[in-house]
């Protein structure tokens, strides 16, 4: 039986034998092994909060929470898997997460980046008079001629038609443009806005096959047939964009004033209004970075920061796991300042933040499923000493 000391390692007959940490990144990753995932699983299952310094109310509060979110999650993997790599992908890391939510409820303060002894008595639950619901799928489709439709209240097959494309709503909710009837009359080119509000997102199928992925609070510009000697959309917000490949038409984003151009690739830009960089991150392929003169290409696994004033291209590696863990289900925090945590809480939840006190320092680092309530988020967070309330829409920050 193994037993776990130290709150890092479980020990066999004296010896070290795995690190949670460790095992945590190999089961978000894909990588753990079946004995690795047993001793992991048997950690929580025997861990003893008694070697904790988080009250017994505390503890138990963050126990009911993760064990509840991890049943949600648990019995989201005993579903039929859907077809597709993509979205089996997404399923296995969301699986994945509820495990080291666990991880983050019950032995919080090791990934919660904030000293815990002097903070016991900080660490009680907020008050929350109501609860908020996570976001959902739901955008509105701006067509050429300015009509609005609410994606959400149109029914599954087609949406709207415009000379030879249909624009079809899938099962999934996903939005798709397809070639209808070759002997419909084609119009000529017309441009379509898919724009997402707060606590919404929804995947877009271009016409050519490209899929692009609004986060919340984004929107992306497209013709609804793409002609000439390139493919041109324009975004804000934040869009992950699964490129199809014409080596005969590069394709090209536009934001920002900046151009991102690429032949077939996979890549994420952040840049909302509210950050003050414009992230451009490399997943597979390769992209070229413009603006102002400047230029730069990336390989995959880097990305490019440029500064809303400085206008510069900075070349970093990044967190991979951290930049998509948007599109993949979850907020995945990594030494992360309260400000910024808190801006990802606003977009996804459609509130409003009102800090009260002086501003400490907080940071915080684990992973938790975007498909928990607000009041779940808020009491894990909870744990590293800040306090929150929930008051109609907004947040409230107890410093």
């Amino acid at each position: 039986m193994p037993d776990y000391r130290g709150k890092s390692t479980f020990v066999e007959n004296g010896q070290p034998k795995y690190d949670i940490t460790e095992l945590a990144d190999k089961w978000l990753k894909g990588t753990i092994t079946p004995e690795e995932k047993a001793w992991y699983e048997q950690w929580y299952r025997t861990f003893d909060d008694s070697q904790t310094q988080v009250t017994t109310g505390s503890a138990a509060a963050a126990d009911e929470i993760g064990g509840r979110v991890y049943k949600k999650l648990d019995a989201r993997m005993h579903q039929p898997e859907k077809t597709g790599i993509r979205k089996i992908v997404v399923f296995r890391r969301i699986v994945a997460a509820a495990s080291i939510l666990l991880f983050l409820s019950i032995g919080g303060y090791f990934l919660l980046n904030k000293p815990v002894k002097n903070q016991v008595a900080a660490i009680k639950p907020g008050t929350f008079k109501n609860d908020i619901q996570p976001g959902s799928n739901n955008a509105i489709l701006t067509l050429a001629n300015g009509k609005q439709i609410v994606l959400k209240n149109a029914g599954k097959g087609l949406v709207a038609s415009q000379g030879n494309i249909q624009i079809q709503k899938t099962a999934d909710g996903e939005l798709k443009y397809e070639t209808g009837n070759a002997g419909h009359a084609n119009t000529g080119i017309s441009f379509n806005t898919v724009t997402t509000k707060r606590a919404n997102k929804i995947d877009v199928v271009l016409p050519d096959g490209t899929i692009a992925y609004l986060d919340a609070a984004s929107s992306i510009h497209f013709p609804t047939a793409f002609t000439g000697n390139s493919r041109e959309v324009a975004i804000t917000g934040q869009v992950y964009f699964e490129v199809a490949h014409d080596k005969t038409k590069p394709f090209r984003v536009i934001v920002k004033g900046q151009t991102v151009e690429v032949l077939g690739t996979h890549f994420n830009i952040n840049a909302y209004d509210d950050e003050t960089e414009v992230k451009t991150t490399l997943l597979e392929g390769s992209v070229k970075i413009s603006i102002n003169g400047q230029s730069a290409t990336l390989s995959p696994g880097e990305q490019a920061q440029i500064g809303v004033i400085a206008n510069k291209i900075n070349i970093i590696h990044p967190d991979l796991d951290e930049v998509m863990a948007w599109k993949n289900g979850l907020f995945k925090f990594n030494n992360t300042d309260l400000q910024t945590t808190m801006r990802q809480l606003v977009r996804w939840y459609d509130v409003e933040v009102v800090y009260d006190g002086t501003n400490k320092n907080y940071h915080f680092g684990g992973y938790i499923p975007r498909d928990s309530k607000l009041s779940e988020v808020l009491r894990i967070l909870q744990l590293s000493g800040v306090k929150f309330s929930i008051v109609g829409k907004k947040i409230i920050v107890y410093q």
